[in-house]
């Protein structure tokens, strides 16, 4: 197969990550990532790769493909483990509706659709059984659990988490796990909340963030695909006004390939327009009082001690007033109660650098 030219290898990366798991002395750690920052291409483009090369079997399942099933989506990639070493492609998105799972010496049929009060008990055993002929002291077979805090959310979590962390226990030389997510609060709920089944079960990371080797790759790409050059300079700034997000710039870069005729600030605009468009932000914005709008925009500009005075000359330009630390507060729950904000290194920022991106976009007129 023909090596994208688009993907950045972080291969460096995911030598030193596999090395830590494998030959280290942990047995799991947690990978926190922002959303559309190649969180997930670098598990299964990168890790896997180099695992699997390697000789390690390679389990990946993301829990945002099918919530409503989360111990169902993994088992049935376990089963694809086990059945092919060499498929890394996730299809957990296209799941039956019934899948019929056979270990030699068990078998249980995995309803994906019904929703039931807690799992049943043949699925639970159906995970251990799996874990035992995956767990390899030799070469560690390696589980890639995608925004697991999906699964922290579900009715079922604590028993799924519960079942999944006594298995793993029990072949801490064999298997070894690397979980991901897209929300700090969210992670944190998974391994730092004492009663979580998973409480310090994993050492954490951060996916560190893109630079400009990043963007010369990107613009040799552009150059690749459409026989035309975009200077450094150009391309540089763009990276840094959509704050080194790969997704946008990314896109900013097909807009500008695909029409020959636009320059790079009226790519910026339409990328912005288009996106925003196809995520409905319009919507989620008329659905904000004006109080929530200005604290999005403080959010957006990441600004520091929101419940301070410092910020209240601030939101009296945005709004003409500025409204009490309370309702700041409530703002922020709210937009986190929505998936808009969460934590990062202690700071309130927006989850989404897409919807961080348009909200600064945003006119005095529209708060």
């Amino acid at each position: 197969m023909a090596q994208d030219p688009w993907h950045f290898p972080r291969t460096e990366l995911a030598r030193a990550t596999l090395a830590a798991l494998t030959r280290g002395p942990v047995m799991a750690m947690s990978l926190f990532g922002a959303r559309r920052t190649g969180k997930t291409e670098f598990l299964l483009r990168d890790l896997a790769v180099v695992a699997a090369d390697a000789g390690h079997r390679v389990v990946y399942a993301s829990f945002w493909q099918n919530p409503a099933a989360p111990l169902a989506v993994l088992l049935y990639e376990c089963d694809r483990a086990l059945q092919a070493k060499s498929t890394l492609v996730n299809r957990a998105a296209a799941l039956p509706v019934k899948a019929r799972l056979d270990l030699g010496v068990v078998s249980a049929e995995v309803d994906f659709g019904a929703r039931r009060k807690s799992p049943p008990d043949d699925q639970v055993a159906l995970l251990d059984a799996y874990l035992e002929r995956l767990a390899n002291p030799a070469k560690p077979a390696l589980l890639l659990l995608d925004e697991v805090q999906e699964l922290a959310a579900h009715p079922h979590g604590p028993v799924i988490m519960a079942a999944l962390r006594t298995g793993l226990d029990k072949r801490r030389d064999g298997v070894r796990t690397l979980f991901t997510g897209s929300s700090q609060l969210g992670l944190n709920k998974v391994f730092s909340a004492r009663t979580a089944p998973f409480y310090r079960f994993a050492t954490p990371l951060t996916l560190p963030p893109l630079g400009e080797d990043f963007v010369d790759h990107q613009r040799a790409a552009f150059r690749t695909t459409y026989r035309r050059r975009l200077t450094r300079e150009a391309a540089l700034h763009a990276f840094d006004r959509f704050k080194a997000n790969p997704f946008i710039f990314q896109q900013w870069l097909i807009a500008l390939g695909m029409d020959v005729g636009l320059n790079e600030a009226d790519a910026e605009a339409r990328v912005l327009r288009d996106l925003a468009a196809q995520l409905d932000f319009d919507r989620v914005w008329l659905g904000l009082t004006s109080d929530q709008r200005a604290v999005a925009r403080l959010l957006a500009e990441r600004a520091q001690g929101l419940f301070g005075s410092a910020v209240e000359q601030r939101l009296t330009a945005l709004i003409g007033q500025a409204p009490a630390p309370s309702v700041r507060q409530s703002a922020i729950r709210l937009l986190q109660r929505q998936g808009r904000a969460d934590q990062f290194d202690k700071e309130w920022r927006l989850a989404d650098p897409l919807f961080e991106a348009w909200v600064l976009q945003r006119p005095p007129e529209d708060f």
